[in-house]
């Protein structure tokens, strides 16, 4: 159960990254665009807490402190400075 809510956690940033990087390109009507958006969000966040549920809180909030931005901002000054 934790690989698959690992997985999901993984796949909900996914259609993030279709929204901003794919979806604007493509040869549709904005209704359309919307739609596709509204869709992706949706499933997005469908997805990311069944992974919640799955992982359980303690994983959730392990995860979550690495993607803060403070903290990837610290790592990225860290890193400049090697």
């Amino acid at each position: 159960m934790q690989k698959l809510g690992l997985f999901l956690f993984v796949l909900s940033f996914l259609p993030w990254l279709v929204i901003f990087f794919v979806v604007p390109f493509l040869p549709l009507s904005i209704a359309e665009k919307t739609t596709i958006d509204v869709v992706l969000a949706v499933g997005a966040e469908v997805c990311f807490w069944i992974s919640v549920v799955l992982l359980g809180k303690e994983v959730v909030t392990k995860y979550r402190r690495y993607l803060h931005p403070r903290y990837l901002w610290k790592k990225i000054r860290n890193f400049h400075r090697r």
